[in-house]
Formats: structure tokens, sequence, C-alpha cells
């Protein structure tokens, strides 16, 4: 099998205790790509959507032509009662392979902010398109399927590991 790459970057393999935080509190974010590795063939993307995927405020970005911010709005990981990813079992990523791009492409090492933002845009891009990617945000928002704002969830695993 082929490494996979997104944005000429290869995936990241670190499961240490750094990188499971983000598991635990706040599972990564999908590129419209990732619904295609992800969504199983046959099977009705919404319904899937509503059993593994959360639509999330998104991340907050800048302009920097006109300084102001706003929520690119993302998809992310279901969670479980406890805020982990439902795809973390036993300290361990039960889909790796299929894993979404903010949990495959980011660790503990250095800080992939040009990789973040080349996902982002994606993202946006599917927005401006209201492609498969930003119909299943809407309709998981419509049906109440929603994660907590990126910097609420920060907070909690700051919190937590004080």
């Amino acid at each position: 099998m082929s490494e996979r790459t997104e944005f000429g970057f290869e995936r990241t393999h670190c499961d240490c205790r750094e990188c499971q935080i983000n598991c635990r509190f706040m599972p990564g974010f999908l590129i419209p790509a990732d619904l295609d590795r992800m969504i199983p063939a046959n099977a009705d993307p919404y319904n899937w959507a509503e059993k593994n995927l959360l639509a999330s405020p998104g991340a907050v970005v800048m302009n920097t032509a006109t300084g102001e911010t706003s929520r690119i709005y993302t998809l992310v990981p279901a969670v479980k009662k406890d805020g982990s990813c439902i795809n973390l079992k036993d300290g361990l990523c039960t889909i790796h392979e299929t894993a979404p791009f903010g949990c495959a492409f980011f660790d503990c090492g250095p800080e992939r902010e040009n990789l973040s933002r080349k996902g982002l845009w994606e993202v946006w891009k599917a927005w401006q398109e209201d492609g498969l990617y930003a119909r299943l945000w809407k309709y998981l928002q419509a049906q109440k399927f929603t994660q907590k704002a990126p910097e609420v969830l920060r907070a909690r695993m700051r919190e937590a590991e004080a």
C-alpha cells in the first residue's frame, strides 16, 4: 500500500499520549476528499453522517486584506458521551487508514500551519460549490448533530491536562 499524502505531505503515525489528547477532546476536521475515503460504497451519505459526523462551528480565519474574522464550518468525527472520538478504542484509532485529514496529518511534531490552511481552503471551496461537504454540514446542523466550537474544546483540553 502506498503512503497517503495530502497537499504534498505524508500522513503522520504517532500515537503517543500527547497526540491522543486531541482524540479524547477534539477530533480533527475532515476535508472533502475524506468523504470519498470514509463513506462506504453504496451507503447513503446522510444516514452515514448521522452516525459518524458532527457539524462544527469550525475554524476562525482572518481575511488578511480586511482584518475581518469569520468561520469556516467543518465536519468532524462524532464523539462519545465523554467527548472522545467515536473511533478511539483502547487508545487506538479504529479507522487509522481512512482517518480524517485533521487527524491523519497532525501530531506532536512540528506545527503544520500551512497544511492546516490548505485543508481549510479545500473546505471553503466545497462551501462555495455547495458540494456534498457543505450539504452534509447543513443537514447535520439542522438535525442538531453538532460539536462545540474548537476554542471551547481546546479550553477543556487545557483544563484536563493542567
